[in-house]
């Protein structure tokens, strides 16, 4: 692949709660929710639904 076809790097997100932009970030943050239903770590819930779900700029 030359530089004129490799993909855009995505933008980040300044959020307060991140967001993941590329799916790579989204894959990760899926199985650590996985993971925290798994054991039951109530406080990690919210936080992770919380970067999984809303509008954020950087994937606009």
């Amino acid at each position: 692949m030359t530089d004129a076809q490799a993909p855009a790097p995505a933008a980040a997100c300044f959020c307060v709660i991140a967001h993941p932009v590329t799916s790579e970030e989204r894959e990760e943050v899926g199985k650590a929710l996985a993971y925290a239903r798994q054991i039951g770590d109530l406080a990690a819930l919210p936080l992770l639904i919380a970067q999984l779900t809303g509008s954020c700029p950087a994937r606009a």
